[in-house]
């Protein structure tokens, strides 16, 4: 990836080689998984043990979902 930006006259330029696409798809899951996490922390802190229950089902529902679209 090349990056050009001229401004006044003067020009700056930067190569860069972009995320090999194995590790970025590993860097998003492993942000998803946090976001995830937080949401069900969160939820169990605003509606205690229904809320956390009523997250492990969905978490079991929208999994059997996605692994049936495979």
């Amino acid at each position: 990836m090349k990056i050009r930006f001229e401004r006044n006259g003067t020009v700056f330029e930067y190569e860069h080689q972009p995320m090999k696409e194995g590790r970025f798809r590993a860097l998003c899951a492993l942000a998803g998984a946090a976001v995830y996490a937080g949401l069900v922390i969160g939820v169990a802190a605003l509606c205690g043990g229904s809320g956390l229950l009523l997250a492990l089902l969905g978490t079991v529902f929208v999994a059997a979902v996605v692994k049936g679209f495979e």
